[in-house]
């Protein structure tokens, strides 16, 4: 809003900027050729040194326009003025010595070359008090309409001496006017003086050459739109300047001596139907604009550069809906780009800091080269910086907060490779999602007993504490997220926060390792307490919602859903079971060959109604039966109770089992109760 009230306000105090920005835009483009229908007559240092000091005497003037008219040239257009009587005429010498004869009048010599040669005057207005009653110019363009309020008004002129002025078909002024830091980058095609309008040099050059009568102004209420000749459409702004589409620096167009000219010392075809413009490049005569490409450039080829856009048609105009695609741009790279900043992460909005304005610059260097048009390009590339630099301190902070919350967060429940990994992969990792992880739980076997055994408050916790800590290890070192200590139970998950490949194998593994670790820790218990551990563990796999839970004051990052209460379910059956592990079918599915499994059932879990397929970890080094106990299991589901119990009774017989009893017990009743319907699974109404 900053931005587009200064733009509406402010925007003439920032011209300068954005002259500034365009000059570099003409600085990538380089030169381009021109119409070569233009060539610069200069008045230079080669012609002062071999005809004296400027003003040369009018003989000399006349006579090359009379070679350039033998030349056949097309129309001559003069960007110097006569405004006093040649001192070095034979005539006015005679007259100031008073002697009698009839001597050669130098000026009156001019105007009869000038009246019987395609040659136009020029002149310039002024608003000196001294130059208000000067004689107006003569000028055979007419307009329609014949003023126009928004033209520049000039309460002056300066022309050529009456011998000279009375005598040209037409003239045009030169008046030139710098912008806001100096450089001339737009010329006036019209300017008023006494309620009419009168063409610029270059203007009437070209209404000459077009054959034009009759010049149209297109205006509206805001000001000038361009002009209309015969075949001709020439877009101005508001106060009908042309802007200047420069060609290059100085010397873009055919350049021949004055003092050539003169001697006849020049080749014709040059000449020949050409516009030429007799002007001069000497720095003593003071005739030099600063431009887009020369700090120094002779007026006289700003008015070759003015004709040669409008001969080319490639014109640089202010749309008449320019402030409007301003204020569009502006808002677009205000709010909307800052919307679709803000998605992004800091490192993503850096290299647009610096991207964004090459684009932007891309974008308006085809726009005034391409399509002519002329934008405003400061308030633009303020806004871009000024957005992107928002939203790269604006995502900064949050993403410090976020990196803050997850080192909170996770710092004690993942490794320090996974909170980097957070902090590097912040998108999505901590927002609430569904996510198929696989969930863990383990629990101490008949922790209330132990308890009552220590009685003692500080000696339990160090229990758990040296219980706990190479379980947590083991836990991370898997790239597992320990959720919560629940009393002496372990609750953790994988996959979440961040992905973890082969999370269901992880899972395992880590559970064979702590049943491992904890027969090795067992022996230190044993010394330091006196007490001998156990532990059940229960993981599954499935679909949970994942995400930061809780109240404003008091939250956590966890995760919930009916796969999590199944796998505390799970961890619970391992009692029933009498196993260390158990792990349900959606995990068992994950895992390679190097994990050992053994069926157990299909159970039935409190709340549940669906039946779920269990199996059991083998974590010892040497598997035995198992074939044997797969073919009992097939027996059983089978509804061969009589075989099946034989093979659990012999299973029992070798290896004593609870889940052998269990079968044998299950057999023994449908044996006795044949006619009742069979239940595979078991059904387990204790959590």
């Amino acid at each position: 809003m900053v931005l587009l009230f200064s733009y509406v306000n402010f925007s003439s105090y920032t011209l300068t900027f954005d002259e500034k920005l365009r000059e570099i835009l003409f600085s990538q483009r380089g030169e381009i050729k021109t119409s070569n229908q233009i060539v610069i007559i200069d008045i230079d240092e080669k012609s002062i040194d071999a005809l004296g000091q400027w003003p040369f005497s009018r003989d000399l003037m006349a006579q090359v326009l009379i070679n350039l008219t033998n030349a056949q040239v097309g129309i001559i257009g003069l960007d110097i003025i006569f405004s006093e009587n040649d001192r070095s005429s034979p005539a006015l010498m005679a007259k100031k010595l008073k002697l009698e004869g009839n001597f050669q009048d130098n000026d009156s010599l001019l105007g009869s070359v000038i009246a019987n040669t395609p040659t136009i005057l020029g002149y310039y207005f002024s608003n000196h008090s001294k130059d208000s009653n000067n004689p107006t110019p003569n000028v055979n363009a007419t307009f329609n309409p014949t003023s126009s309020i928004h033209l520049i008004k000039n309460s002056g002129v300066v022309t050529n001496i009456e011998k000279i002025q009375q005598k040209a078909y037409s003239s045009g002024f030169f008046n030139a006017y710098n912008n806001s830091h100096g450089k001339l980058t737009k010329m006036p095609l019209l300017l008023q003086h006494k309620n009419r309008i009168y063409p610029s040099l270059a203007l009437e050059m070209i209404r000459i050459a077009s054959q034009t009568e009759r010049i149209e102004i297109k205006q509206n209420e805001h000001g000038l739109i361009g002009l209309e000749l015969n075949n001709l459409s020439i877009p101005t702004d508001t106060n009908g300047f042309i802007r200047i589409n420069y060609r290059g620096a100085h010397k873009s167009f055919t350049y021949l001596s004055f003092v050539d000219i003169l001697r006849g010392e020049f080749d014709t075809q040059e000449i020949q139907n050409k516009l030429v413009l007799i002007g001069t490049s000497s720095i003593t005569l003071a005739d030099l604009r600063s431009t887009v490409f020369d700090l120094a450039m002779p007026g006289v080829e700003v008015h070759a550069n003015v004709i040669d856009n409008i001969l080319k048609g490639d014109f640089l105009y202010d749309h008449n809906l320019s402030f409007v695609i301003d204020l569009l741009i502006i808002f677009s790279l205000t709010f909307i780009l800052g919307v679709v900043l803000l998605q992004l992460r800091v490192r993503y909005i850096l290299p647009t800091l610096f991207l964004l304005p090459l684009i932007l610059f891309i974008i308006y260097y085809q726009l005034l080269f391409e399509k002519g048009m002329v934008l405003n390009l400061f308030y633009p590339l303020v806004a871009t910086i000024f957005t992107s630099v928002f939203a790269l301190v604006f995502s900064y902070t949050q993403e410090q907060k976020v990196k803050t919350f997850i080192k909170d967060k996770f710092a004690k429940k993942v490794s320090q490779q996974v909170v980097e990994e957070l902090l590097t992969t912040q998108e999505g990792a901590i927002k609430p999602s569904n996510k198929n992880v696989t969930v863990f739980f383990s629990d101490i076997r008949s922790f209330t007993n132990l308890s009552e055994k220590i009685n003692d408050p500080e000696r339990l916790i160090e229990l758990l504490n040296t219980y706990m800590e190479p379980m947590s290890d083991l836990i991370i070192k898997q790239e597992g997220t320990i959720d919560k200590f629940i009393g002496d139970a372990i609750m953790a998950y994988w996959n979440a926060p961040n992905t973890v490949n082969h999370h269901e194998q992880k899972a395992v593994i880590t559970a064979i390792e702590q049943i491992k670790a904890l027969e090795k820790l067992n022996s230190k218990l044993q010394k330091i307490f006196d007490i001998t551990l156990h532990i059940g563990i229960g993981i599954h796999t499935g679909v949970v919602t994942v995400g930061e839970m809780g109240s404003s004051g008091r939250s956590d990052y966890t995760i919930i859903g009916d796969n999590v209460n199944l796998a505390s379910r799970i961890e619970g059956l391992t009692k029933y079971f009498d196993v260390d592990i158990l792990i349900t079918q959606t995990t068992k599915d994950a895992l390679d060959e190097t994990v050992q499994t053994k069926k157990l059932a299909s159970v039935v879990v409190k709340g549940k109604e669906k039946a779920i397929t269990i199996y059991e970890v083998i974590h010892s080094a040497k598997v035995t039966l198992q074939d044997t106990h797969n073919e009992a299991i097939s027996f059983y589901e089978n509804q061969q109770f009589k075989k099946a119990k034989e093979l659990f009774l012999e299973l029992q017989d070798k290896e004593p089992k609870k889940i052998n009893q269990l079968y044998i017990n299950k057999c023994e009743h449908y044996l006795s109760n044949p006619k009742e319907t069979f239940q595979q699974a078991f059904i387990i109404d204790s959590k």
